[in-house]
Formats: structure tokens, C-alpha cells, sequence
């Protein structure tokens, strides 16, 4: 029998080429190669409790997909690179984390300055308004949502 857990997803993470994963409370697991936080914001547009009480392994996570794991109710959450910021938002919220490296801040994938997700939320404090910004942002550059 297999035992899904955070180790379990872990695994699908790290051999795979995914870029989240989720196990749900259902026992069920979601896959995605969607960059960014555009996985987390179709789960949470289409049903915000699909999200509750699961356990995430995702690649990066910055402060922006920490508060959108927040907003949806994760329980745990492994990735292999964490911003200090997020680290916080989890503390915060008592949601348990395990990460291999933790940095200052997200860059962008042109490795030319801040990721425009983490400087969104920079000032953002509450789950929900997060959301609602992401949601807007990607909404007017006309991200497939």
C-alpha cells in the first residue's frame, strides 16, 4: 500500500517535471507544469475549499503562493527553493513547512529583478486581498485563467 504523504509528493515533485503538486484531503493528487502562481489561482477561481486541508509540493514559493496556500487552507507544504517572506506567511498561519534553501526574495525569470507576483504582495498581509490582486493582475495581462 502506498502511503501518501508529503514525502510521497515530494517524490512526484523531484522526478517528474512538475511544477506543483498537490495531495489533497480526498487523497486524490494534482499535477501541474503551469508556471508561477497560475496553478494555485485556477484551483482557488474554481472551487476555493478544493485546497483545504491539503499537503503541496511546489518548486518555488515566494510570498505570493504562500498567501494563496493560505487563502485556499493548506495544511503543509515542501519546496525546494522558499523566500524569507513566505517562510513568514507560513509561521504566521502554523502551517508546517520543510524547504531545501531560503532566500531573500524571488527573482524573475529573466533573473533581472524581483518576480512581479513576490512585489505585488510585498506590502500584502491578508490571504484573501492577495488573492484578489493575483487574480487581477493575471486577469489584465490575460493569463488563461
Amino acid at each position: 500500500m502506498i502511503i501518501k504523504d508529503i514525502n510521497y509528493i515530494k517524490d512526484i515533485l523531484l522526478k517528474e517535471n512538475h511544477s506543483i503538486v498537490i495531495l489533497k484531503k480526498d487523497a486524490s493528487v494534482v499535477t501541474s507544469v503551469d508556471r508561477g502562481v497560475l496553478p494555485l489561482i485556477k484551483l482557488l477561481k474554481e472551487d476555493k475549499l478544493q485546497l483545504q486541508d491539503s499537503i503541496i509540493a511546489d518548486k518555488v514559493v515566494g510570498k505570493a503562493a504562500a498567501l494563496l496556500m493560505i487563502y485556499g487552507g493548506v495544511k503543509e507544504v515542501f519546496c525546494p527553493v522558499i523566500s524569507t517572506p513566505a517562510i513568514q506567511v507560513f509561521n504566521n498561519n502554523n502551517v508546517k513547512i520543510n524547504y531545501d534553501k531560503e532566500v531573500e526574495r524571488i527573482i524573475n525569470r529573466k533573473s533581472d529583478g524581483l518576480c512581479p507576483m513576490e512585489t505585488l504582495c510585498l506590502e500584502i498581509n491578508n490571504p484573501e486581498e492577495a488573492f484578489d490582486k493575483i487574480l487581477e493582475k493575471l486577469e489584465n495581462k490575460k493569463e488563461t485563467i
